[in-house]
């Protein structure tokens, strides 16, 4: 029998790529603060913490359809994340170090590049791959927790990952401590249960509205968090856009909420109800289109500033931007994905 399609996942997955390329397009913008007019970084400001969530997103998602399922042997699960993952770790990896020597002029180095490939990649998105190994590790481990514990376990598992690292770890600027450190769960291991947790139990509408109001409160702090270190420190600071900071982590959670019951509600309402082939399309294209954008987004930028050089106003610029960067890597992932063996390089 036919695995039934979960149809809000695929939302979740384009809102979250969305998100991606929306961090990456408003990212230079940031680090002009006091250099450009206000609003130019404040516009990049509001833009860039309100979608934080994106990589939460898609590490939920990962929790939500890998935990779960029937157990399975190492050598079964272990195979198939390999064959996902490592050779298209290795060919961006090594195209991106290209990439870096033949437009940026960065120099080539064998043993360069395999020191950056063994710690945060060799080009500023490529940690995600080192983060996956990491979940996909544990979690054979997790799955069969997850099998066997009831929600309140499970529940009370993900509280304590929010407390330690949305808690302890992030308010560590105001009582320092060191509750994180000697905490067994990783950041991102956390929100990969948390995928599963949201997905798997169902929430009453008195939840979800105090869950809706904690993610526009977290959407909120984490821009005016951001002005406020700002203004105290005179530069910008990125502290606040930890994916791990309590404002981020009730986004997160609000919004796979969120598209969860209205793409449920949508559905059941029409039994025909099927995801649209534009958002299917960016869905299937989500992990191509993370791994080819940086590189088009590089020939994009000249077009809206250079340096300090404003040509058109980031509100207006980071979404215009966004979705030619949108459009451009979907095509170009596409494509990949029809070409004979590069097709297993996304």
């Amino acid at each position: 029998m036919a695995k039934k399609r979960i149809f809000y996942m695929d939302y979740v997955r384009a809102i979250a790529i969305i998100g991606v390329l929306v961090i990456h397009t408003a990212a230079p913008y940031a680090t002009m603060y006091n250099k450009v007019d206000f609003w130019i970084w404040e516009s990049s400001i509001i833009y860039n913490s309100l979608v934080r969530w994106c990589v939460p997103l898609f590490l939920m998602v990962s929790g939500a359809l890998l935990l779960g399922r029937k157990e399975e042997s190492l050598t079964d699960f272990f195979t198939k994340r390999a064959n996902r993952i490592i050779v298209p770790f290795l060919f961006w990896s090594v195209f991106y170090f290209a990439w870096r020597h033949f437009y940026y002029g960065a120099d080539l180095s064998i043993t360069k590049m395999i020191s950056q490939m063994l710690n945060n990649g060799t080009y500023y998105h490529l940690w995600y791959f080192a983060a996956l190994i990491g979940i996909y590790l544990l979690v054979p481990i997790f799955n069969v927790f997850v099998n066997h514990a009831s929600r309140t376990l499970v529940g009370y598992l993900v509280l304590l990952w929010i407390m330690v690292y949305g808690g302890f770890r992030y308010y560590s600027f105001i009582i320092p401590n060191d509750v994180a450190t000697f905490f067994p769960l990783t950041e991102f291991i956390g929100m990969f249960l948390m995928g599963y947790y949201f997905s798997k139990f169902e929430q009453p509408l008195k939840a979800r509205i105090v869950i809706y109001l904690l993610g526009i409160i977290g959407g909120t702090g984490t821009i005016l968090r951001t002005n406020s270190f700002a203004f105290d420190q005179g530069a910008f600071s990125s502290y606040a856009f930890s994916y791990s900071s309590p404002g981020v982590i009730a986004m997160s959670i609000a919004l796979f909420v969120f598209i969860k019951y209205a793409i449920t509600h949508l559905s059941e309402k029409n039994t025909d109800f099927q995801a649209g082939k534009i958002i299917k399309l960016i869905s299937a294209t989500s992990f191509g289109i993370y791994l080819v954008h940086p590189v088009i987004l590089d020939l994009l930028r000249p077009f809206f500033h250079e340096g300090l050089d404003i040509y058109i106003h980031p509100v207006i610029g980071i979404p215009l931007q966004t979705l030619i960067l949108l459009v451009i890597s979907a095509i170009v992932s596409w494509v990949i994905g029809k070409i004979p063996v590069l097709n297993r390089t996304i």
